[in-house]
């Protein structure tokens, strides 16, 4: 798993170059999707195990915000509630 300095690095990486070019230069593969939520994996040789990433896409102001997300969530729901510190993300809708 990723070390935290490297998981600093991988968010600040992210934050940093665009969305779309971090995807196709390494190869983003999307797993799942639900909503405005998307559950990625990279694949590529920049770490000794696959980046899984979960991106959201404002609705409002449409940015996109990525976060690394654990590798055993099954969807873009699942990872969405874990985020979200254990809150389902239909509770989290109706509550904004």
């Amino acid at each position: 798993m990723l070390s935290a300095q490297n998981a600093e690095l991988q968010r600040v990486l992210i934050q940093g170059i665009d969305y779309a070019r971090i995807c196709q230069e390494l190869q983003a593969i999307e797993l799942d999707v639900w909503a405005e939520y998307t559950r990625l994996k990279i694949d590529a040789d920049v770490d000794a195990e696959p980046i899984y990433l979960l991106k959201m896409t404002c609705l409002s102001t449409g940015l996109i915000h990525v976060l690394g997300v654990p590798p055993d969530m099954k969807s873009a729901r699942e990872a969405m509630r874990w985020v979200n510190w254990g809150i389902d993300p239909e509770k989290f809708l109706d509550q904004t």
